[in-house]
């Protein structure tokens, strides 16, 4: 429970040859569900051969602007950055993270594909316990390099694979290192005015938040404005506003030769057990071969795929949603391929014998099996006949932490549309909460009420 993913999986099965003629308005009925459910606000786009063949629009809060953060994405832009230093021949895969970085642990061992494909084993910084009540403070590169040296690693370089923020934040660093130049002027010169972005930017600072959109947190009643990470806390792991527009814009050009050599394109595909590539994930569709990213930060959420074969990207912006990015992706290219889809069911369960969610509030302690603790997580009241849970630190301001939305499905259960988990409130003879059985996918964990 300690790190939720919103990764891209699009494994869609049984896709009809030919599209849907009357795809545009089936995706605009489906989005406007979506929207009018609180389930989505955003922009989505998709472009076949560079062209524009569908642009939705179904921002609850435009403020007449139609940039967003990016999140994650910002990865991509990276890993092309870090391609074209390689092809100038200022870097290999090989080179060393200890000719920059000689102080983090195994640094001898890890090397510039290892920071590309996540499989340096380095801890992961933004997983640091006091981030949701620092997020908003100005970080010096000293700050980051000392935050991501703190944390233990994972695994030893090559043993394993896990995604880290810190692997991109390095690169970014390098990039740095090696030209003289800021990251921002680097992703500028060598990918903006290369090809042409109109409104793409690196955000520097917080006087720059008016130019996009803010992003908002759903509590089942009501949404309010989510505090804004500063950009120098994610820096080249995240730090990128853009627009759909310019963001299919970019993986057209990509993979059409433009950024990047043929060679570097082909490295780049090349994918993990795990589905990363370098500077990329697995994007699969049904016997069609994919590979784009996906972002979070604050509630800002993003998804890039572009699918090879037919020359097709999607792109999907939000500032804010209460299913998985997945969810939403599934939708619109199930409608683009006239496949069946079935969206979810939003209704909230209605009983005037169910226990009142006060009931449920408190502070939890997961274990495996009974046996392992996986940490401490806690229950908070959110909108009618609606949860948050989050995980619970001593040291955190707990109201500021990431939370995810639980809808009640039952009498004692409930459902967190983000991520898939499925919770069933444990009650004693005289109805007291014990526990909770949380079930996600195919893991169940079993959770005992400690305060």
């Amino acid at each position: 429970m300690k790190k939720i993913y919103f990764l891209l999986i699009l494994n869609l099965f049984g896709f009809a040859s030919a599209q849907n003629t009357d795809y545009k308005k089936s995706i605009d009925s489906l989005m406007n569900y979506f929207k009018e459910n609180n389930a989505f606000s955003g922009s989505i786009l998709l472009q076949k051969n560079g062209e524009t063949i569908y642009k939705g629009d179904f921002n609850k809060f435009s403020n007449d602007s139609d940039k967003y953060r990016i999140g994650s994405i910002t990865k991509t832009f990276t890993a092309i950055v870090i391609f074209q230093l390689i092809e100038e021949g200022k870097l290999t895969l090989n080179t060393k993270l200890s000719q920059f970085y000689p102080t983090i642990k195994y640094a001898d061992k890890i090397t510039i594909g290892n920071l590309l494909n996540h499989t340096s084993g380095i801890y992961d910084y933004l997983e640091w316990e006091d981030y949701y009540v620092s997020k908003g403070s100005n970080y010096k590169k000293e700050d980051l390099l000392k935050l991501i040296q703190q944390g233990k690693p994972s695994f030893k370089p090559e043993k394993d694979c896990e995604y880290s923020n810190s692997n991109y934040t390095l690169l970014g660093f390098i990039i740095e290192d090696i030209t003289g130049k800021p990251y921002a002027d680097n992703v500028k010169i060598r990918i903006i005015d290369k090809i042409g972005l109109q409104n793409t930017y690196c955000e520097t600072s917080e006087n720059e938040y008016s130019k996009r959109n803010n992003s908002y947190k759903f509590d089942g009643e009501n949404w309010s404005k989510e505090a804004d990470t500063h950009p120098s806390f994610t820096f080249s792991a995240g730090n990128i506003v853009s627009t759909t527009e310019d963001l299919s814009k970019m993986m057209h050009e990509l993979f059409n030769g433009k950024l990047v050599s043929e060679n570097s394109l082909a490295q780049m595909e090349k994918t993990n057990s795990k589905g990363f590539g370098y500077g990329f994930q697995k994007t699969p569709f049904y016997k069609k071969t994919g590979y784009g990213h996906t972002g979070r930060i604050d509630e800002f959420r993003s998804g890039l795929a572009y699918l090879n074969e037919d020359n097709l990207s999607i792109a999907i912006l939000t500032n804010g949603t209460n299913v998985a990015l997945n969810e939403m992706v599934v939708a619109v290219a199930s409608e683009y391929y006239q496949k069946k889809y079935k969206p979810k069911d939003f209704t909230t369960y209605q009983s005037e014998t169910a226990p009142t969610t006060q009931s449920y509030t408190g502070i939890y302690n997961a274990k495996l099996a009974g046996l392992i603790s996986v940490g401490k997580f806690q229950i908070t009241q959110a909108g009618k006949n609606h949860l948050f849970i989050g995980m619970y630190s001593d040291k955190e301001d707990n109201k500021k932490s990431r939370k995810a939305l639980l809808k009640r499905k039952g009498e004692n259960e409930f459902y967190s549309f983000e991520t898939g988990a499925e919770l069933q409130f444990l009650l004693d003879k005289k109805g007291k909460v014990t526990g909770i059985k949380l079930t996600q996918g195919k893991q169940s964990i079993n959770c005992k009420k400690v305060s």
